[in-house]
């Protein structure tokens, strides 16, 4: 190393060394605490297009739909004139989100989903309701028939 001239008129100084750059250790070969893939246990599948639980079907008796019918199982069930409804009703007088029908355990409710006209279960205006197998929904002008399937 060279050491640099001295400043304060001929004193002697060390020299000054340079030291390397930190480099990190290297590292250990990385052993994984959890193997990358592991077996899940098996969790039987119902048969492709069978759902658990009780399912229900909507036939539209009367108003402008009629003769469409709808199956509902553990998914709910949308109903309204928008097309991305699971139910569209080409009707003026449902609301574009009108109703919703919802499975609850082994029960199906509908629920109005703030609709102009309303929803209507054997003729009486409700906002939420359970149904029973034979009841009538009136959605619009429409008149379904709900039934559960297998009773």
């Amino acid at each position: 190393m060279v050491a640099p001239p001295p400043m304060d008129g001929g004193a002697e100084r060390e020299p000054t060394t340079l030291m390397p750059a930190w480099q990190p250790p290297p590292s250990a070969p990385a052993t994984p605490l959890v193997p990358e893939t592991m077996a899940m246990p098996a969790r039987p599948q119902p048969a492709a297009g069978v759902a658990a639980g009780p399912q229900a079907e909507l036939t539209i008796e009367s108003g402008p739909d009629a003769g469409h019918t709808h199956r509902a199982a553990d998914r709910a069930v949308r109903l309204g004139r928008s097309p991305d409804n699971d139910v569209i009703l080409r009707d003026p007088a449902t609301s574009g989100h009108h109703a919703r029908l919802e499975r609850r355990g082994e029960e199906f409710w509908v629920v109005d989903l703030g609709s102009t006209n309303g929803t209507f279960v054997n003729g009486e205006s409700v906002q939420e309701k359970q149904l029973n197998h034979g009841d009538r929904l009136t959605v619009g002008q429409n008149s379904v028939h709900f039934a559960v399937l297998g009773d």
